[in-house]
């Protein structure tokens, strides 16, 4: 994955691969998550999940569910 930078305006030009990957086209809206490393932008489009991109979001899904069961029985947590 190559280097990206912030244009004037804060603009940041995704690669096609990206681009076609997820869904962005122009005048997509995009959802911007902040996490503790960094930030996720999620395309809002009516066009279906690939099953490649569901599978990785059931896994990242997955992560999280069994992260907070970590802390679920810490009291005080």
């Amino acid at each position: 994955m190559p280097n990206l930078n912030v244009e004037p305006g804060g603009k940041i030009m995704l690669p096609d691969e990206l681009r076609q990957r997820y869904g962005f086209r122009e005048q997509t809206s995009i959802r911007v998550v902040e996490t503790r490393n960094g930030v996720l932008l999620i395309p809002l489009t009516d066009a279906p999940m690939s099953p490649e991109l569901a599978r990785e979001a059931e896994e990242w899904q997955s992560l999280a569910a069994s992260s907070w069961e970590m802390f679920e029985d810490k009291p005080g947590i």
